[in-house]
């Protein structure tokens, strides 16, 4: 499901990138590319990893739970117009 391409609000549903996040983490990897980060964070969710990932900076990302998205509560999955 493409929570993000329907506008529906995620926070702890650990969703994959749709192709458009995909592509959008590789062209953040192609501005990275030959730059020198000090450190490489990431949120626990999938997503987040992922794009890490496609990037080029998973291997020296460290996972740090407080960056976890907040949960939504009885909005997750709703659109705004739903809420």
């Amino acid at each position: 499901m493409e929570w993000s391409a329907r506008a529906r609000h995620t926070s702890v549903t650990d969703l994959a990138l749709t192709p458009d996040g995909e592509e959008g983490a590789r062209a953040v990897g192609r501005w990275l590319r030959g730059r020198r980060l000090a450190a490489v964070l990431t949120s626990p969710r999938t997503r987040a990893r992922q794009t890490c990932a496609l990037a080029g900076q998973g291997d020296g990302a460290r996972v740090d739970q407080d960056l976890a998205e907040w949960w939504y509560g009885e909005y997750e999955g709703l659109t705004t117009a739903r809420i």
